[in-house]
């Protein structure tokens, strides 16, 4: 059986993060997918703006049977591909530096490293929250 990783916070989840996940459940058998904690989004990036229940809730939705979430308190991936024994990684780009050392662990043992693009049709969580704040701004000044 080969297993994928693939990780994130997926805190306004969106059509991009659908179309990731739909291509890492593409790319082996199993999809172990890493949902970020709430206390690991505060420390690294900001609060979450949905709570980890409600985001897991979702994700959930979108797994097969052999599929699974696992809640992440670290930012190391490579910690998760052991654990779970997995020999595909699914990143953007954006993280290639960060996660070097799960990128070099899973070519050492003759897996694979595949890169999620960013699709420009898709409105990403920044462009949404900021679209948000503009149609409140714009609202309230009414």
């Amino acid at each position: 059986m080969t297993s994928v990783f693939f990780n994130g916070s997926f805190d306004i989840i969106n059509a991009g993060h659908v179309r990731a996940i739909k291509l890492a459940q593409t790319k082996g058998d199993r999809l172990v997918l890493g949902l970020n904690s709430d206390e690991l989004m505060a420390w690294f990036k900001r609060e979450p703006i949905i709570p980890w229940d409600q985001r897991q809730e979702i994700l959930r939705a979108m797994l097969r049977p052999d599929d699974m979430l696992v809640k992440t308190h670290e930012p190391a991936a490579i910690n998760y591909i052991k654990m779970y024994n997995c020999s595909v990684y699914i990143l953007t780009e954006e993280w290639k530096d960060a996660q070097r050392p799960a990128i070099e662990y899973i070519e050492s043992v003759g897996g694979s490293v595949i890169y999620a693009p960013r699709w420009p049709d898709i409105y990403d969580c920044t462009t949404i929250r900021q679209r948000v704040f503009d149609t409140v701004t714009r609202e309230n000044a009414r």
